[in-house]
């Protein structure tokens, strides 16, 4: 009896019976591949075992005993480009995502529908199968064959490859988190170029099983997640098609459709342009004629929110064709009421009696909805369905913040509100739309929910509550854009300039999102008014007063005060655009802050001149204290024609019967609001000028009073109810300009220049002040600058216009024909006589390590850093920037607890980095010159084109108090017992490189040399010399380098390349005398160092600059230039040079030897030298070239244990190139220290580049394709067929998750890897990088999870990880370089345009 007709979807269970339990999905495993058929094979097999018995038996006509011994092994075998090891095809099924109340129902279109109101042509829908796709595009009307047919612009934003089987949708999956979405690009194009690779891995791995693929179909269940079964799917070249396949062949049917990728993920960040990608499309349709349908995944989030977008966008194009708002509520006289004859209504009246009754059935609506929200949720806990109802009848202060947050008024909406033009009426078209788009989810909704389940899941897994929050936040971010992008559109007119464009030009916009993505402290605080719902949890309710300490009884001169209860009230209920709920009006006289300064100003606290300049500076002034500023600034300098006003503060200010105000929020009155960080000095002047309506509008509604809040001696802030006359309600603005003219020839100029306290200027603020300095400069003006106290940023800024003032001074000298050109100094005459006499000064100049770095890399470092510190101390009258980093170490080593000490740690820290940030300032002003800064480079692109400048900075900002440490010296005078001299040495040194805690430690240390290289050249560590251009062997051996193939290959185009640890000059000479470059021989040797590291020779042996309490470890300069490097090393032999000389002779040198096994001790050594003995490594190949020598020397700086950052690829791209075109040369020489990693780096990435240089795909194609084979016939002996390889092996193979994903999305990525582990088998006689990751995997797992140790060797592990990842993707920008017909662009270029490879390589993970 034959069997049965092979179904399309079948699933068996071992024993062929029909499967009732599900047997889960297939476990990862290795990646052998087949050579033939594999169901041919186990045919075979099945034949054999028949064969072998004493009668035959009649062979199955079906493949079901086949399929079922494969089933198994079939994933953990994959070995397509894309379909890759433990990868799954599962159906795109979502069975809890599915509304059961939609208006229409379309088969195989789940949750299709359209908004309630407008008719604005608008659709959502579910990942369609093929069936529904047609439905949807019938009931649209866009059939073949039909008249007037509607023209409909599909958008799928799905982000995930995505490929039709017999019309339904299969997603790819890794099988060990089958229902979690594998993220792998976020570029259509990239994406659809995956789809396709992946229905040809489909078609590939179908022939090998007579026509099936294993699937993964994904079972409805009532109780959750239902079962995922392996299932046989049949395909051909008919049945499977990529989405845009399936779109393209409908449009050929005749059906008008046109089809738009844009992948979203749900966590990708709005700022990503895909709301403009929407946009351009939609803005070139006509919304009379064209319909818009969007979809993703489930058809929820992504879906609701593409259709809240483009129906803002498709009423503005409405309204702009003439035609009647459509979100527009009907008149309700129309609505069947009659009006009384001869009674007028006014229409004023009409529209706020509307407007009155929609917010009370708002109101009605929203409390209805809060207390079913809050029922469901309470289920989670409690079985009492009255609970929710109960908590809010005893609780009205909770249901008044429920409410508030229900309609959306969240604190950071409202301050988005304040920074938009007609905000609030902008919030309202947002919520109409998000209302009427609701049928499936509601985005404003969504923020809610998730919230309260945060707060009601307290008993539930930790994880599972932070995915709530995490939701929360994301739905909140997402109200927060679409309000943005309504605004946006709402303001343009014809779309010129991108919405992220208009996002990048408001600051103050980025910051509040800056504050919404925040990971440390409390994330609850982005809910307010709902920031705390303890109440709702039972964690127990926490009763916060307005301020900490406020009295009742205080009395204030001028001012009524009143109980807590009603000025509490007041501003609750405040409803302002910028005067909002919540916020205070607070005195911004803060008067304990005031120094005990000469010659005060009252009402201007902290006036103070900078000595021997035109420079003033205060705190924030009333208005009579600016009238005494002005007249004490003229007397002094009678002769000004212009005084000219800087204002820093970027909060905004209102002046109230004189005396400034600065806005508050509630619960955080002293410090400053951080919603404006980073405003544009014209859009503050707005927001003040709304602050000022609003407290006009305040004044009005109380009858001529205003609730203000003043501060008491005791830090105190108390509400004060004052008379105000809405004249005497101003702005900074309006204040300056009434007193522009002082008199008939002198002018006040006001310039706003807005700095974010406690941080330093940004790029585009030192631009600004650069301008005022040269135009004062031009008119000898004075400059008064003030912020809110005086101190921090006023003088910050004070600093930098000395700065300014005194590089404009020296490059007037220097133009002066008839002065002789003397030595620049750092400051001028006038800063150093404010410094005679004042003792010390000079000595107790603290530096730091990070400083000290960072002033290797600039020019004339030590210089540029006394220049800066000359300037501090001539500021220092009120406060001093580089004492207060001193004091915050002090008080942080000090503080009683952790929380202090970190307060303090971080106050240190934002003032080192505005010392450090001014060091940067001064070595750019250095850098040019006055005539030529407009056209030379902008500051901004001094401190991008030094990414060693990052480097330094990421240690700041890990908020370490070690990095506050100041480098102590060793006094020695005084009578004081003599320290150690080594010590002495080392922390007295004061070179530019050689500076103090630094040494220059031997490169050489024991078990350097690795023992089992086939050679050995002394001097030379770790020499090896293998065939460059890589020939791949068909006898599929694992050590390429031992095939005689290579030697034919290489001895007749003569190329070799080299590793080689960093030699000693003699061992140079071995080193080239072994490869026939010595002055007898004819072969040139191009030798690239890859150190990053400052070298000095001494004596003929390689020295490296190391801190003195970190002797084993690089001084990481991630980023570093070559130039920089190589004049690194020219200061440093200066240095050394200058210590020789002191030393009579002498150089203090460290040596490393070890003690016992893995032991080491760091060994100071003096030793006798000349100066003709301390030469850079450029000196040594100088030297090496003049005896003869056939050298070619460069340098491309590499990180030790990193990947080569895409700059430094390019650079060795570049030189190898050089090489291999040159005639004479037949050596690529690559070293770094030990000869190791970055060697092995270099010579793997030199053979990828001359691999590919003559690089025929077809030829290479058809060559890699059987050596796949050959391996795949030893696989299968080797593995057991049902096993697979074993994990160890598959890791050793370098398929790591990352790995298997980065082959996907690159577009040779499978060729890529081969050629790249090809390389890596060639080069692996001292580190086999594939072999590297392994093994810091087996170090991971077998330390404590958690600990220091463990977290270094997963840096280390990912780092190498990352270095494999690197090549491969190098070696397929080659390819694709190669093969490409337009013009090449650089590697770092082409990457940047492929941010999906970054993301991946980003990835913290061995798994």
């Amino acid at each position: 009896m034959s069997s049965p007709p092979v179904p399309m979807h079948m699933s068996r269970s071992q024993d062929g019976r029909p499967s009732s339990a599900p047997p889960g999905t297939a476990r990862a495993g290795s990646l052998p591949t087949s050579t033939g058929s594999a169901v041919q094979r186990l045919r075979t097999e099945h034949l054999l075992e028949g064969a072998s018995g004493h009668s035959p038996t009649a062979a199955p006509l079906d493949l079901m005993p086949q399929l079922q011994r494969s089933e198994p092994s079939v994933v953990k075998t994959r070995n397509g480009s894309v379909l890759s090891r433990g990868f799954i095809l599962k159906t795109d099924h979502y069975p809890s995502g599915r509304a059961l109340d939609l208006d229409l129902n379309v088969h195989g279109a789940p949750n299709f529908r359209a908004p309630r109101q407008g008719n604005l042509n608008v659709f959502g829908v579910a990942q369609p199968r093929t069936q529904g796709l047609r439905g949807i595009l019938s009931v649209l009307r866009c059939r073949p064959n039909i008249s007037n047919p509607t023209h409909v612009v599909w958008f799928c934003t799905r982000e995930e490859p995505i490929v039709y089987i017999s019309g339904r949708p299969f997603v790819l999956r890794d099988s060990a988190e089958p229902r979690r979405t594998l993220k792998l690009s976020d570029r259509a194009e990239n994406l659809e170029a995956i789809e396709q690779r992946l229905k040809s891995d489909i078609l590939i791995e179908a022939n090998k099983y007579g026509g099936l693929i294993l699937t993964h179909n994904e079972v409805a269940s009532d109780t959750g997640d239902g079962p995922i079964l392996p299932t046989w799917t049949a395909v051909d070249t008919a049945n499977v098609r990529t989405t845009r396949e399936l779109m393209e062949g409908m449009r050929r049917d005749g059906w008008n459709v046109e089809y738009h990728r844009i992948p979203i993920s749900p966590d990708r960040p709005v700022e990503d342009n895909y709301l403009d990608a929407y946009l351009r499309v939609i803005e070139r349709t006509d919304p009379l004629t064209t319909a818009l349908v969007f979809n993703c995944g489930m058809g929820v989030v992504r879906t609701t929110f593409a259709m809240v977008a483009a129906c803002i966008v498709r009423r503005k194009q409405l309204i702009a064709r003439g035609m009647e708002d459509p979100l527009l509520l009907k008149n309700l006289s129309k609505s069947g009421t009659s009006t009384p004859a001869g009674t007028q209504v006014p229409s004023a009246k009409i529209e706020q009696v509307i407007e009155q009754a929609s917010a009370q059935q708002d109101l009605n609506r929203s409390l209805l909805r809060i207390t079913y929200i809050l029922q469901q949720c309470k289920r989670l806990e409690t079985k009492n369905p009255q609970a929710a109802i109960e908590l809010l009848l005893t609780q009205p202060t909770l249901l008044d913040g429920l409410r508030k947050a229900y309609m959306g008024n969240y604190g950071i909406i409202l301050s988005l509100l304040g920074c938009l033009d007609h905000g609030l009426s902008t919030k309202k078209l947002v919520d109409k739309v998000i209302d009427s788009c609701d049928q499936v989810t509601n985005l404003r909704e969504d923020i809610f929910i998730y919230r309260i389940k945060y707060s009601l899941t307290a008993t539930m897994d930790e994880s599972q509550r932070e995915m709530f929050l995490n939701k929360a936040v994301q739905a909140l971010e997402k109200y927060f854009f679409l309000i943005a992008f309504a605004n946006y559109v709402n303001t343009q007119d014809d779309f010129k300039q991108s919405f992220s464009e208009w996002l990048k030009a408001r600051t103050e916009i980025w910051n509040q999102v800056t504050f919404l993505r925040k990971s440390f402290g409390s994330r609850l605080n982005v809910f307010a008014p709902i920031n705390d719902l303890s109440s709702l949890s039972k964690t127990g309710p926490q009763s916060r007063a307005l301020v900490a300490g406020q009295q009742n009884d205080v009395a204030i001169s001028g001012g009524q005060i009143l109980g807590d209860e009603y000025s509490d009230h007041v501003v609750r209920n405040r409803s302002g655009i910028i005067l909002r709920e919540g916020t205070l009006l607070k005195s911004d006289q803060w008067l304990s802050k005031s120094q005990n300064v000469p010659d005060g100003v009252r009402g201007a606290i902290n006036f103070r001149n900078i000595p021997g300049t035109k420079i003033y500076a205060l705190g924030q002034p009333t208005l009579e204290a600016i009238d005494e500023v002005v007249n004490r600034v003229r007397s002094a300098h009678s002769d000004a024609k212009r005084i000219t006003w800087i204002a820093l503060r970027e909060e905004p200010i209102v002046y109230i019967n004189g005396a400034p105000y600065c806005l508050r929020r509630e619960r955080f009155t002293l410090r400053n609001m951080k919603d404006y960080g980073g405003i544009s000095a014209s859009r503050l002047e707005v927001l003040e000028e709304r602050l000022r309506d609003d407290v006009i509008a305040e004044v009005n509604a109380f009858g001529g009073k205003l609730l203000l809040h003043a501060e008491t001696p005791d830090g105190s802030v108390i509400p004060v109810w004052e008379e105000v006359n809405p004249e005497n309600v101003l702005v900074l603005k309006d204040v300056m300009a009434a007193r522009r003219r002082i008199s008939d020839d002198t002018e006040l100029a006001y310039a706003r220049i807005p700095i974010t306290a406690e941080r330093p200027p940004d790029f585009s603020d030192l631009s600004e002040l650069i301008d005022v300095v040269i135009r004062s400069n031009a008119s000898s003006s004075p400059i008064v600058i003030n912020c809110q106290l005086g101190r921090g940023r006023s003088t910050m800024t004070s600093i930098i216009l000395v700065l300014i003032q005194q590089w404009l001074e020296r490059a007037s000298k220097l133009k002066v024909p008839a002065t002789p050109r003397l030595e620049s100094r750092s400051a001028t005459s006038a800063s150093l006589v404010t410094l005679d006499g004042t003792e010390g000064y000079k000595t107790r100049r603290h530096s730091y390590t990070v400083v000290n770095n960072l002033l290797r890399v600039i020019r004339k470092g030590p210089a540029v850093k006394s220049a800066v510190d000359d300037a501090v101390d001539l500021c220092s009258e009120v406060y001093n920037l580089r004492d207060s980093i001193e004091e915050a170490r002090t008080q942080a080593e000090q503080a009683p607890d952790e929380r202090q000490r970190r307060a303090y740690a971080h106050k240190g820290l934002q003032n080192l980095r505005r010392y450090f940030d001014l060091i940067i300032f001064q070595a750019y002003l250095q850098s040019i010159e006055p005539d030529t800064v407009q056209s030379f480079e902008s500051f901004e692109s001094f401190v991008e084109n030094r990414p060693v400048i990052k480097t330094f900075e990421k240690e700041l900002e890990e908020d370490n108090i070690k990095t506050l440490k100041p480098l102590e010296r060793v006094d020695t005078a005084n009578g004081v017992a003599q320290p150690d001299e080594v010590q002495q040495v080392v922390a007295n040194r004061s070179g530019s490189i050689l500076s103090a805690s630094t040494i220059l430690k031997s490169d050489f240390f024991s078990n350097l040399q690795k023992m089992s290289l086939p050679e050995r050249i002394e001097g030379a560590p770790n020499f090896r010399r293998v065939p460059l251009t890589l020939c791949l062997v068909k006898s599929g051996t694992s050590s390429p380098s031992e095939d005689t193939e290579f030697v034919a290959e290489t001895a007749e185009d003569g190329k070799w390349v080299c590793g080689s640890g960093m030699p000693t000059v003699q061992g140079l000479r071995n080193a080239l005398t072994r490869i026939g470059a010595h002055p007898e021989g004819d072969n040139l040797v191009y030798w690239t160092s890859l150190r990053e590291e400052p070298v000095l020779y001494v004596a003929g042996r390689p020295h490296v600059l190391r801190l003195v309490d970190r002797p084993l470890e690089n001084v990481e300069a991630t980023g570093v230039t070559t130039s920089m490097v190589e004049a690194m090393e020219e200061n440093l032999k200066k240095d050394v040079l200058r210590e020789i000389r002191q030393s009579s002779g002498r150089i203090l040198l460290h040596d490393e030897v070890e003690e016992r096994p893995g032991i080491f001790s760091i060994i100071p050594i003096w030793e006798d030298v000349k100066e003709s003995d301390i030469m850079t490594p450029r000196d040594v190949y100088n030297m090496m070239a003049k005896e003869g020598y056939k050298v070619d020397y460069d340098r491309v700086a590499v990180t030790d244990e990193q990947a080569p950052l895409p700059a430094a690829l390019s650079q060795l791209l570049a030189r190898v190139r050089d090489g291999l075109l040159s005639a004479n040369a037949g050596d690529l020489v690559f070293n770094c220290q030990m000869g190791r990693g970055r060697t092995t780096t270099g010579m793997v990435t030199a053979c990828l580049i001359a691999t590919t240089l003559n690089w025929d795909h077809a030829e290479e194609d058809r060559v890699l394709r059987s050596a796949e084979e050959q391996d795949s016939e030893n696989a299968l002996d080797r593995y057991d067929t049902i096993d697979g390889p074993s994990e160890e092996e598959a890791y050793l193979q370098g398929e790591y998750k990352t790995i298997l994903q980065l082959v996907g999305v690159l577009s040779h990525g499978k060729l890529a890897k081969r050629l790249t582990d090809r390389a890596i088998d060639l080069m692996q006689d001292v580190q086999n990088l594939r072999k590297a990751i392994y093994d810091y995997k087996l170090k991971v797992n077998a330390c404590e999870k958690g600990s220091a140790k463990q977290r270094k060797l997963m840096d280390l592990g990912v780092n190498y990880l990352y270095r494999y990842g690197a090549l491969i993707v190098f070696a397929n920008y080659l390819i694709e370089m190669k093969e490409s017909q337009g013009p090449e662009i650089t590697f770092p270029a082409w990457l940047r345009e492929r941010r999906e490879i970054t993301t991946l390589l980003g990835r913290r993970s061995l798994d």
